[in-house]
């Protein structure tokens, strides 16, 4: 009977060792779990501004291309101009070449 009693004993004490190792599984798990759930909100919060930045360097982009092309469009009707002004002199000139 002596050794029963010694074998329930040690697997009364594993028992003890698996419950104490369950419990401090839980605990971690639980940190764990607050940990992600801390580190999941500061990655929205990180994916928010981010995306309001990105938002801001468009719109920045989106103003410099605008200048851009109104700076182009008008060196085109510039352009146009002094090119119609050529060929207004060149018409006077043919016909005082061919007068």
């Amino acid at each position: 009977m002596s050794a029963i009693v010694t074998e329930l004993s040690a697997l009364e004490e594993r028992v003890q060792q698996i419950v104490s190792l369950l419990e401090r599984m839980r605990e971690e798990n639980r940190a764990l779990t607050g940990e992600r759930d801390d580190l999941r909100a500061k990655v929205r919060a990180l994916e928010a501004a981010a995306g309001k930045h990105a938002a801001a360097d468009y719109k920045t982009r989106l103003k410099s291309l605008e200048d851009e092309r109104a700076t182009l469009l008008e060196e085109r009707r510039a352009l146009a101009r002094r090119v119609e002004e050529m060929l207004a002199k060149l018409s006077v000139l043919e016909k005082a070449v061919h007068a």
